[in-house]
C-alpha cells in the first residue's frame, strides 16, 4: 500500500502450501520493484529529454498545482522551482493570466516583460489524461530573435524595392537636368537645341509624373482602411462582381465561370474592400491566361465543419515563375511594364483585415489563389 516492495516473505521451514504462497508473493514483489524501477528510469529519461529542449514546458493539473517544468521555464522566469501557478502569477499576471485561459490546441503570441526583459511569447497549449486525473501541458517559446530576423528581412526587401523604383526616375531626370543646364547656359535656344530642351522637359514631366504615381501608390498601401463588417446578401455581391469585370473580357475569348450557391446566403465582410480583393485578382488572373483559350472561375464555398468562407479565382494560364513566388506580396514588386506592385500586397492587407488568409496554388497548368475568412 505504501510502494514498498523490498520485503521478503520468508518460504523455509513452511509447509507446502505457505511455501509455495510465500514464493508467490515473493515473485509478485519482484515484479512490482521491477516495474517501479522501470517507471522511474523513464520518468527520469523523460525529464532529462525535456530538460535539453529550447522550449520551455510547464504541466499542471486540474488545482493549479504544477507537476513538471523543464529548465528553460525555470530559467524563463529566473526560478529554481515552481509549485503552482501562483508562483507565476506574482511573477507576471499576464502570463499567469494566458496559461490559465489558452484553450487546448490553441497557439498565441503574447507580449511581456520578464526580468526586464520584453519578450515575445508563442503559447500552445494540449490537455491529457492520466491516471483519472486531468493536466494541461503548456509550451513557450521566445520567438523575439526570429521576429526580428524576419522584420529586418522584410525592411530589406521593402528598402531594395524602394530604392529600384526611385533611382529609375530619378537618375534620368538628374542627367536631363543636367543636359539642359548645358543648353541653357550656351544661350542659343533656337532649332535643334530648343526641340532638345522641349524633348527634355518632356521627359522630366513623364518620369516626376511616375515618382508621383509611386508615391501615392505607396501611400495607398500604408492607409489601407479598417474594413467596416457587416452581413452581405452573397448572390448580390458576386453578382455585382461579375457585372464589374465581364466588361473587361470584351475582345477576347476568355471563358469565365463563377461558381457560387444556387440559395439565398450571407457573407461577413466589408464589401467595398472585399470587392477590390476579388477585382484586382481577376484582373490578375485575367493578364495570366491566353486570350483566346483562357478560363477564369470564381468559386464561392462555406465550410460548415470550420465556420468559415471560401473564395478561390483560378486560372488555367502558364503559372507564376518559381523564381518570383516569394516576391508576390512584397509591395512594389511587378514584373508588369505597367504595374505598380502593390495590388497584392494591398489585398494581403485586406484579407488579414477580415482575420482571414490569402494563399496560392500554381503550376504550369495554372494558378489558383485562395481567400480564407
Amino acid at each position: 500500500m505504501n510502494n514498498d516492495f523490498a520485503i521478503k516473505y520468508n518460504s523455509i521451514d513452511q509447509d507446502n502450501s505457505f511455501h509455495e504462497l510465500y514464493d508467490t508473493f515473493n515473485k509478485v514483489n519482484d515484479k512490482f520493484m521491477e516495474s517501479t524501477q522501470s517507471d522511474a528510469s523513464q520518468y527520469q529519461y523523460m525529464i532529462t529529454l525535456i530538460n535539453q529542449l529550447q522550449i520551455s514546458v510547464l504541466a499542471y493539473d486540474e488545482k493549479d498545482r504544477i507537476h513538471l517544468t523543464n529548465k528553460a521555464f525555470l530559467d524563463l522566469l529566473g526560478h529554481k522551482s515552481l509549485l503552482n501557478l501562483e508562483s507565476i502569477k506574482s511573477e507576471n499576471q499576464s502570463l499567469y493570466h494566458q496559461i490559465k485561459t489558452i484553450k487546448n490546441g490553441e497557439n498565441i503570441v503574447l507580449k511581456t516583460t520578464i526580468n526586464n526583459e520584453v519578450k515575445r511569447l508563442s503559447i500552445a497549449a494540449s490537455s491529457f489524461k492520466l491516471r483519472s486525473k486531468h493536466y494541461k501541458l503548456i509550451s513557450l517559446q521566445d520567438i523575439n530573435a526570429e521576429l526580428d530576423q524576419n522584420e529586418m528581412e522584410a525592411w530589406q526587401k521593402l528598402i531594395r524595392v524602394l530604392t529600384h523604383e526611385i533611382m529609375n526616375s530619378v537618375a534620368p531626370i538628374t542627367s536631363l537636368s543636367s543636359t539642359m543646364k548645358h543648353i541653357v547656359q550656351q544661350g542659343d535656344l533656337e532649332g535643334e537645341k530648343r526641340a532638345s530642351l522641349e524633348e527634355g522637359l518632356d521627359a522630366i514631366e513623364a518620369r516626376s509624373q511616375g515618382l508621383m504615381n509611386f508615391t501615392e501608390a505607396y501611400r495607398a498601401l500604408t492607409r489601407v482602411p479598417l474594413p467596416n463588417i457587416k452581413k452581405v446578401a452573397g448572390q448580390n455581391f458576386f453578382q455585382r462582381i461579375s457585372s464589374l469585370f465581364l466588361p473587361t473580357l470584351n475582345g477576347s475569348q476568355i471563358t469565365w465561370q463563377m461558381d457560387i450557391p444556387t440559395g439565398q446566403f450571407e457573407l461577413l465582410i466589408d464589401p467595398d474592400l472585399m470587392e477590390q480583393v476579388l477585382i484586382n485578382l481577376l484582373k490578375n488572373a485575367k493578364e495570366a491566361v491566353n486570350q483566346e483559350t483562357g478560363i477564369i472561375i470564381m468559386a464561392y464555398t462555406f465550410s460548415n465543419d470550420k465556420d468559415y468562407s471560401i473564395i478561390t479565382v483560378t486560372d488555367n494560364g502558364y503559372g507564376i515563375p518559381e523564381d518570383i513566388t516569394e516576391k508576390i506580396f512584397i509591395p512594389f514588386y511587378t514584373t508588369k511594364p505597367e504595374g505598380s506592385g502593390i495590388g497584392l500586397s494591398l489585398t494581403k492587407q485586406i484579407i488579414q483585415s477580415h482575420k482571414g488568409e490569402l494563399s496560392f496554388n500554381t503550376s504550369h497548368e495554372g494558378t489558383s489563389f485562395t481567400l480564407n475568412f
